[in-house]
């Protein structure tokens, strides 16, 4: 430090500022902007008269209204849009379900019995036919469904079980 004799000015001058703020947050400005009665210049500055402060209420009273009449039109908008958007969900809503009813039903029939008597068609084949073909539809299912348990159960013990079955068949 004593290599540097400016070095204490430096710091002086650098705290200075935030001293002065410190000490005075406001400044001075209120000492001289707010004058009433005569100025320096020879113009005198007085208080608004009764007559001028009712002319700025009524005009701040006008831009309030303006402000509060804008906000309730926007308001009154934004129910407006918001009620049309309700309106369009509920009808897209009552769409959605008219086409799965639809669906439905179309599932249903088509589940009900066979096209051709719907239609009043007939191919050909006899009730002989039909039962034949339901019968074979039945064992079909009845072997899908073992072989479905069969998946269920591990190889491991599935050998077990055939190797047990052929040892008591053999006795």
């Amino acid at each position: 430090m004593d290599d540097y004799p400016m070095y204490g000015l430096l710091v002086g001058f650098s705290l200075w500022g935030t001293l002065w703020r410190l000490l005075f947050p406001l400044g001075f400005w209120h000492t001289f902007a707010c004058r009433v009665g005569p100025t320096r210049g020879g113009t005198a500055t007085q208080p608004y008269t009764r007559e001028e402060e009712e002319k700025m209420a009524a005009i701040l009273q006008e831009r309030k209204e303006k402000k509060e009449a804008k906000k309730k039109a926007l308001k009154e908008e934004q129910a407006a849009k918001l009620k049309k958007m309700e309106e369009e969900m509920a009808r897209e809503k009552e769409r959605l379900i008219r086409e799965e009813e639809e669906k439905l039903k179309e599932v249903d029939e088509e589940e009900e019995g066979p096209p051709l008597r719907r239609s009043g068609q007939h191919s050909g084949r006899s009730i002989d036919e039909m039962e034949k073909k339901i019968s074979e539809w039945v064992a079909n299912l009845s072997l899908g469904e073992e072989e479905e348990v069969a998946m269920y159960i591990p190889k491991d013990e599935q050998e077990a079980a055939m190797k047990k079955c052929k040892q008591k068949k053999m006795f």
